[in-house]
């Protein structure tokens, strides 16, 4: 089991522990201590969810005292509130192994063991009222039997004070330091001085929502651990010597262990079951230390949280690994690896996969474990339901400096991802990455780490009007390409061609650039344009192909790791443009049978020479793919032709289709059109956003109806208003005449169909 401190609160906790051997060569003796100590900081205002340190947040500054043997006196706990933080009154305060307040202290000096100075604070600690203990003048005693207890054997105390973060951005606040005395018998008075601790004040990014690219942390199988028959895999060379290797059995591996396993049972009663009861009982125990959670890893899960099922080692010849940590008071690092080939001014996700493996840890202040049935005192939880003791807590450091916490993860049988994201320096092409224990050792701390991920958070790139465009001979042609990020950059870009069909491409001269994002309400965005001269529209051209490369920098441009571009190119065709096209499209619709198959119908007027239709079809309204050719009638003397056209695959959600008309050398498009199956009656496409002179969107429709457009301003007041008929389809709308509206945030609001849409806009 674990030894260590559970707290329901518990965000960020650095621990340290000494094991104290004192040569007291005056009274001629070797006199052995046994006492641990740790230092903490955790962001109560981020809680659960974890996060990074910002300024406004409320952090509780922690020290915990941990006496295993014997008994100490003089125990007094002194620190100073860290610069770029503020005190919070009172908050001074002793709290439990498992992070309940065991004494509410005030701040003035004279009435109780604790107060504080101008910004120094002071703990007297001991309270056991038949063993000297402190006062507001006097350091007190403490016992490994004294309360808060620990399996009736240590005593596991914590003096805390909270403060506001002051500090701005991109500043750092050292949560180090600070002393604590004791003595044993005659022995003089020991002071430990805890050691330094920086933590970055940094914007909370979380992780971004768009495309993530190349894992780079390159070690242990890139992150996975790797795979293999063996239920215990050999060590890591990314564990430090803080933790020793072992494999799973009834009681191990212990405090400051950890093993590689595709299955957390025990060696001597193996097992792939996870429903044996806790504690199991059993003669050997199939679960390790009796109640931990018997899993496989995460790599790969069909579900993502509940995991790989524990391993098979005999019928499976190659299960996955997961890293398991027993943890306990020291900050030992319990993963580290220094990651190259990183771009520079770049936003990378940190990430990896967790899972708390102990429901049943937890041991309380009266020194009863989660799995004693005798009372009274009975077991006391940490919280309501919850028995699993210390809560694991793990910090993210990045070149020495925390940067991320997990915050506490609760038991809840299944895996979480955690993770933030880090922007590299100008000139930054590396870090050394540590995942360190945060959390206390006692009943719990027992976790287990996969899927470790440092991944570039790229961009999305759609090119414009399509990506096979076709120009007459000798006539300009506009490119675009539209860049989408999570952050705002990706600004640098260049335009490159190639006349082998990708085989090479060569950067256009002077096609380069640098955008300027703006939010369109859901990701940072700006367009790129490049227009092809006469000089490369020749018949000789046809078939050249033209992409978009961007980057943060424009020596990443040259980057070929550290610049993206779509994994689609435009290919250009080039024709010889003849008569345009006589025939004319009037209408074009569709229905869904009864077989859910899509029935399409349009009419022309106009046919006097031989045509093709072409049926597009797409998924999104963007990308369309052809899934049909029909000829035309070839009845030049009918004012009206009708054609119609099932497309055979069963429609599942919303598709989008389109006609393209074309003969020879012409082509013309139809309107798009939307077949559903689903209750969506309306939804938004696109909203250009923000907006100056007029308010752009578009809106697709399940069906022909009336719809009620607003703009309202933060008051609620309507600031413009339209009602259109929407068609069928993807309908392009505007707001026409806003640029006389104040600067500010607006509200988009359409009802259509009992559907309401609404979306935050911009007017600048």
């Amino acid at each position: 089991m674990k030894r260590g401190v559970p707290n329901t609160f518990y965000r960020i906790f650095l621990t340290v522990t000494i094991i104290i051997l004192i040569l007291t060569v005056s009274s001629g003796y070797i006199h052995a201590q046994t006492v641990d100590f740790g230092k903490s900081y955790i962001n109560v205002t981020k809680g659960l969810n974890g996060g990074t340190l910002e300024t406004g947040d409320t952090l509780e500054i922690r020290a915990s005292f941990v006496v295993r043997s014997g008994t100490y006196d003089s125990c007094r706990y002194r620190d100073n509130v860290p610069t770029g933080t503020t005190f919070i009154p009172g908050t001074i305060r002793v709290l439990t192994n498992e992070g309940k307040i065991y004494k509410q202290l005030t701040d003035g000096y004279g009435d109780d063991p604790g107060w504080i100075t101008g910004t120094q604070v002071t703990i007297h600690l001991g309270f056991n009222p038949s063993a000297a203990p402190a006062t507001a003048f006097r350091r007190g005693r403490v016992a490994n039997t004294h309360k808060p207890s620990f399996y009736s054997s240590t005593c596991i105390m914590i003096a805390s004070f909270r403060v506001v973060v002051t500090a701005v951005t991109g500043s750092n606040i050292s949560t180090g330091g600070g002393t604590i005395t004791y003595k044993s018998g005659s022995n003089p008075i020991q002071t430990y001085t805890f050691p330094s601790n920086t933590v970055r004040v940094y914007p909370n990014y979380g992780i971004c929502s768009n495309t993530i690219g190349t894992n780079a942390i390159g070690t242990e199988f890139n992150g996975t651990f790797g795979s293999g028959q063996p239920r215990n895999r050999g060590t890591s060379a990314n564990v430090p010597t803080g933790y020793t290797y072992n494999i799973f059995n009834t009681n191990s591996p212990q405090d400051y262990y950890y093993g590689i396993a595709n299955n957390t049972s025990t060696r001597v009663n193996y097992t792939t079951l996870n429903t044996w009861a806790k504690p199991d009982n059993s003669s050997p125990t199939h679960r390790v230390f009796n109640v931990w959670d018997i899993i496989g890893d995460h790599t790969g899960a069909t579900d993502q949280y509940s995991g790989n099922p524990p391993a098979d080692t005999v019928a499976n010849p190659n299960a996955g690994y997961m890293l398991v940590i027993n943890a306990a008071y020291r900050i030992d690092s319990a993963f580290q690896q220094t990651i190259t080939g990183l771009c520079p001014n770049t936003f990378y996700e940190i990430s990896c996969w967790m899972r708390n493996i102990c429901s049943k840890c937890g041991c309380d202040s009266n020194g009863r474990g989660a799995t004693s049935s005798a009372g009274p005192p009975y077991y006391i939880p940490t919280a309501t339901g919850d028995s699993s003791g210390v809560r694991p807590n793990i910090t993210f450091e990045i070149d020495g400096v925390d940067y991320y916490t997990t915050g506490d993860l609760l038991y809840t049988g299944q895996w979480v991802k955690k993770g933030f994201t880090f922007l590299t320096g100008p000139a930054q092409t590396s870090f050394t990455l540590k995942y360190f224990n945060n959390a206390p050792g006692g009943g719990g701390n027992d976790w287990a780490l996969d899927d470790i991920t440092v991944a570039t958070c790229s961009p999305d790139m759609k090119y414009g009007p399509m990506n096979n465009p076709i120009v007459c001979d000798s006539n300009v042609l506009v490119l675009s390409d539209t860049i989408r990020s999570y952050f705002n950059n990706y600004t640098e870009y260049k335009w490159q061609r190639s006349t082998d069909g990708g085989a090479t491409w060569n950067d256009i001269p002077g096609a380069t650039g640098s955008g300027v994002p703006v939010w369109n309400g859901t990701a940072w965005e700006y367009v790129a344009y490049y227009t092809i001269p006469i000089s490369q529209t020749q018949m000789s051209n046809n078939g050249d192909m033209y992409r978009l490369v961007v980057a943060t920098t424009v020596a990443n441009l040259s980057n070929d790791n550290c610049s993206f571009s779509d994994a689609l190119t435009i290919t250009v065709s080039v024709i010889e443009c003849g008569i345009p096209l006589h025939a004319r499209l009037l209408s074009f619709s569709g229905i869904l049978n009864s077989q859910q198959r899509t029935d399409l119908q349009w009419i022309t007027t106009g046919e006097n020479e031989p045509v093709l239709f072409d049926i597009e079809k797409s998924f999104n309204g963007s990308n369309y793919t052809v899934i049909g050719t029909i000829n035309g009638h070839n009845d030049y003397s009918s004012e009206y032709s009708y054609y119609s056209f099932t497309d055979s695959a069963p429609v599942s959600g919303k598709v989008y289709y389109r006609i393209r008309m074309r003969n020879n050398t012409q082509s013309v498009y139809s309107r798009t059109i939307q077949v559903s199956n689903i209750a969506d009656h309306c939804s938004f496409v696109s909203v250009i956003n923000p907006f100056k002179h007029k308010l752009d969107f578009e809106l697709s429709a399940a069906t022909q109806e009336r719809a009620e457009i607003l703009l309202i301003d933060q008051s609620g007041r309507i600031v413009k208003q339209k009602v259109i008929l929407l068609s069928n389809g993807i309908n392009n709308l505007s707001i026409e005449d806003t640029e006389k509206l104040q600067p500010g945030i607006y509200y988009l609001r359409v009802a259509a169909g009992g559907t309401v849409l609404q979306k935050k806009v911009l007017k600048q």
